[in-house]
């Protein structure tokens, strides 16, 4: 048999990216680099440290507390044994698998951040790629709306960071739905239909569904009034009256508490209720996030309390987070006309001048500043052309031991190695 030569391969070639992935490189790669290391500078500063989980996992792990909906969206892949193993579509999960079955007996709360990419079958549209970028956070351990009130402060702050103006976040409280339904005996296929209806402010769906189903009374009117519970810290009083029992009337109280620990830190201007979102993860089980931006027609933050998840792996312990979609920020910067990313370096240095002033460059460079040596061999007038091409503003055109010709598009002067980290600073 003849060996494969990849050199001499006639063959089709395809160049052409699978569906929902995408190349990033220059002004692209920069922008999402940039927002990187904004968050991670952030959550690191809150006292949180990096987690990363593996790409890929057991599928069945994977699942753990996600409904059907999002299990379509999985891709699997079977390996040489036969195992099916799953991208990962969500990093909470892993997160929760890792604590529950190696972290569980270290001192409480826990504080991990992440920033890596997730893989989901999504149908081709703006802000859904089937590979893409997620930032986030998980505080594990603790219970009481102070956790949930700082997992909030940091997604509000986050975006804050990146500039982003306009955006709202909204609380919803999965705790109530729950309260609610946990006494109607429904199946579960009838609780994700009555979610669904919720989440679609479906209300002749909404009223269907209770009358064959035969749930009325108090029951009947707090599921009729969920898609109308939206709004600022009044709802939370709409929304106890409407409280059938005890635990949907905590739920709310607990809400409150959420929404007062964020209004005294001076955040109720991005806040929203919003009782009628149901949507997402089955894991959720209290307060929820869901945040949006203006000119975006999907969300660009979510996540929420999740108490059960990992007990699902081990020890239980109670949870909350938040994971933000990277791109999804970039394309929310772009409405509202963020300026590009300067990629041009901050110094042009010819190749013989490089080699003279090594150690003054090398120090240049740790101090932060770009400087780039050139390799091709140009002499002044090509020098100083790239420059202008690549919006160079400096270049160092000569130089010896002892000094450097620095030149600008208007004029040169020579200047020694020790004054030039002062004149490019001024």
């Amino acid at each position: 048999m003849k060996a494969f030569n990849a050199m001499t391969y006639e063959g089709p070639f395809k160049a052409a990216l699978p569906c929902g992935v995408r190349d990033l490189f220059l002004e692209d790669a920069a922008r999402l680099s940039k927002l990187m290391a904004t968050w991670r500078q952030l959550f690191e500063s809150w006292a949180y440290t990096e987690i990363i989980p593996p790409t890929y996992e057991h599928y069945d792990v994977l699942m753990a507390g996600s409904d059907a909906d999002f299990e379509r969206r999985i891709f699997r892949v079977l390996d040489r044994e036969g195992n099916i193993l799953a991208l990962r579509p969500d990093i909470t999960t892993q997160v929760a698998r890792i604590v529950g079955t190696k972290l569980y007996d270290l001192p409480l709360p826990l504080r991990f951040y992440y920033i890596n990419n997730v893989f989901r079958f999504e149908e081709p549209q703006a802000g859904r790629q089937r590979e893409f970028y997620q930032a986030g956070l998980e505080l594990i351990g603790a219970s009481g709306p102070e956790a949930d009130a700082e997992a909030i402060a940091v997604a509000i702050e986050a975006l804050q960071r990146v500039g982003l103006q306009g955006f709202q976040i909204n609380l919803g409280q999965m705790g109530f739905f729950r309260a609610i339904v946990a006494e109607l005996n429904l199946s579960p296929a009838q609780v994700g239909e009555l979610k669904g209806t919720i989440d679609r402010k479906d209300e002749v769906g909404l009223r269907k569904s209770l009358q064959e189903w035969g749930i009325s009374g108090r029951y009947a009117t707090a599921l009729s009034e969920l898609p109308h519970l939206c709004g600022g810290e009044e709802v939370l009083a709409r929304a106890a009256n409407l409280a059938p029992n005890a635990a949907a009337r905590q739920a709310i109280e607990n809400l409150g508490q959420i929404y007062n620990l964020l209004s005294a830190q001076g955040l109720a201007e991005y806040l929203v209720i919003d009782l009628g979102e149901a949507r997402g993860m089955d894991y959720y089980t209290g307060v929820t996030i869901e945040g949006f931006s203006p000119g975006l027609g999907f969300s660009i933050c979510n996540g929420g309390r999740y108490d059960e998840l990992i007990g699902l792996y081990g020890r239980p312990l109670p949870a909350v987070g938040f994971g933000i979609g990277v791109e999804r920020v970039l394309l929310a910067l772009e409405e509202q006309g963020e300026q590009k990313v300067n990629l041009a370096p901050d110094l042009l240095v010819a190749a013989e001048a490089a080699s003279a002033g090594r150690a003054t460059l090398q120090h240049l460079r740790q101090r932060g500043l770009r400087v780039e040596v050139d390799v091709m061999a140009r002499d002044e007038a090509g020098l100083l052309e790239y420059a202008r091409v690549r919006g160079i503003a400096q270049a160092i055109v000569a130089g010896d031991g002892e000094r450097a010709l620095l030149a600008t598009a208007e004029s040169q002067r020579w200047v020694s190695w020790e004054e030039l980290e002062k004149v490019l600073h001024d």
